[in-house]
């Protein structure tokens, strides 16, 4: 068998459903399947966000059937990786069963634990730019094991969700990569449990073994094979989480590659051989497949803005008008919600602006002009903190739709962006699913990504943008007040 008759299938498991994709190692797409969970199998009761793990295996299963009934014969899988959301979990008894409902990433009851619990993992994380918060998984475990102490003392063991999925799979539900363990606790340096997580009351037995993302874990079982079409004995790979396996999915592949997902926030992901090291807090760094580093950083400025000052319109009309504008000479700051993260740390930012010019078009051009000033900053944030940026942007999200966009963010940033065909989350779990086959993240990513167009600068608004760029960065600093990591 050679790799040209080889493919590998990524199975995203996300809030409202799942998504599998089957790849050849070329990056041809062979056959996809999706499934959405029903309304009720999620519960809200005030900070309380729970989902039902059965319906997780059912969206599962069902999304494995549409594709392997739908996938070329004579294809032969070499490898399947799942990734899902960050953050989430359960508890599982001795034989596997859920013994709890799924406690979702936006589930905000650990609140009254999460300042003791991120004091206690400060002097493992804080390296990593990392600080527990009430939604990550640590405070959750331990607001539950106080409140229930028979979680302990019955002998159960906690999973995550990809865990869970992948043990349906194969059988084993005891391994968890450190992409999907980091808000659980996980020392992503080590590749360790810190024994702080101990001394907060989770015995580190309720906890799986760690490894990095695309290690092989087990087979597909028989039973599973009944549940999935899948073929008995295909290699299950340890995934990651749905942020990571975007990042995988976008083509960023070598150090001081940048991957920028512009959606309703605007969010950084970049390749480091070392963590960056952020004295504001603003960066965070993960742990690479490959075995570096994923220092990240997320603005609370990105295409919120639209909904809020052009909801009803017609928004590619609106692009495309608000090009005989550009570049203008309006600064202004479209941050909807109060409080700025990156690429400056200001919780009481405020945005303004955006209702000042009278032309609808010339409001949406200066819009589009302040995120792609922000997106400057924010490189510049990382390369003060002393990685280099490389020459090619790689843009997913809603934003990267937007052609005229594309062109003021390559110009502002004065680099090329390039825009995959496909950035959803299940291809980067299929990358994960290469790693033995084609032998390196990197080599994975280059096969199995293919990038459908790439955006060079304006040559005419280069240096109009070089001029405006300063004004925005110091009315911006005028009006919200010059940014502090201790606010």
């Amino acid at each position: 068998m050679t790799i040209a008759h080889c493919a590998v299938i990524g199975l995203d498991i996300g809030t409202g459903g799942a998504r599998a994709t089957a790849v050849d190692l070329d990056g041809e797409i062979l056959a996809e399947g999706m499934s959405r969970l029903p309304a009720s199998a999620t519960t809200v009761e005030g900070a309380r966000v729970e989902q039902d793990p059965a319906a997780w295996s059912a969206a599962a299963q069902q999304a494995l059937q549409t594709l392997t009934r739908t996938l070329p014969a004579q294809t032969a899988l070499v490898g399947l990786s799942v990734d899902a959301t960050s953050g989430t979990f359960l508890f599982v008894d001795r034989q596997n069963r859920a013994v709890t409902p799924g406690c979702m990433y936006n589930d905000q009851r650990a609140a009254d634990v999460a300042p003791e619990v991120a004091a206690a993992l400060d002097p493992v994380l804080a390296p990593y730019g990392i600080r527990m918060a009430s939604s990550f998984a640590l405070p959750k475990i331990v607001h539950l094991i106080r409140q229930q102490p028979g979680l302990v003392k019955r002998g159960l063991r906690i999973v995550h969700q990809t865990d869970w999925i992948v043990g349906m799979l194969c059988g084993e539900y005891g391994i968890t990569d450190i992409s999907t363990a980091l808000k659980t606790g996980a020392d992503p340096g080590s590749l360790c449990w810190p024994a702080a997580i101990e001394q907060l009351g989770v015995p580190l037995d309720l906890l799986p073994q760690l490894v990095l993302p695309g290690t092989p874990i087990g087979h597909v079982t028989l039973q599973a094979h009944a549940l999935t079409g899948l073929p008995v004995g295909l290699p299950v790979l340890a995934g990651c989480t749905d942020g990571t396996a975007g990042c995988l999915a976008s083509g960023a592949r070598a150090t001081g590659d940048l991957n920028v997902t512009l959606g309703t926030t605007l969010v950084f992901k970049a390749l480091a051989d070392q963590p960056l090291m952020d004295p504001e807090g603003a960066v965070y760094n993960h742990r690479h497949p490959a075995g570096g580093y994923l220092p990240g950083a997320a603005s609370s400025t990105g295409g919120e803005w639209i909904e809020r000052h052009f909801a009803g319109a017609d928004v590619a009309q609106l692009g495309r008008e608000a090009r005989a504008h550009l570049p203008t000479r309006e600064t202004v700051y479209p941050l909807v919600k109060v409080g700025e993260r990156f690429p400056f740390v200001w919780p009481h930012a405020r945005g303004f602006g955006l209702d000042t010019p009278a032309d609808p078009a010339a409001r949406f051009a200066a819009g589009m002009e302040a995120v792609a000033f922000l997106e400057r900053m924010g490189i510049e944030r990382f390369e003060q903190l002393g990685l280099r940026i490389g020459p090619t942007i790689y843009a997913t999200g809603g934003g990267a739709g937007s052609d005229v966009w594309l062109q003021i963010r390559a110009s502002v940033s004065r680099r090329v962006l390039a825009v995959p065909t496909n950035a959803g989350c299940s291809l980067g779990a299929a990358v994960l699913a290469a790693l033995p086959t084609l032998g390196s993240c990197q080599e994975a990513i280059a096969r199995l990504v293919r990038l459908g167009r790439t955006v060079e600068p304006v040559q005419d608004w280069l240096d109009q943008y070089d001029d405006l760029y300063p004004e925005f960065k110091q009315k911006l600093l005028s009006v919200v007040g010059q940014p502090r990591g201790d606010e």
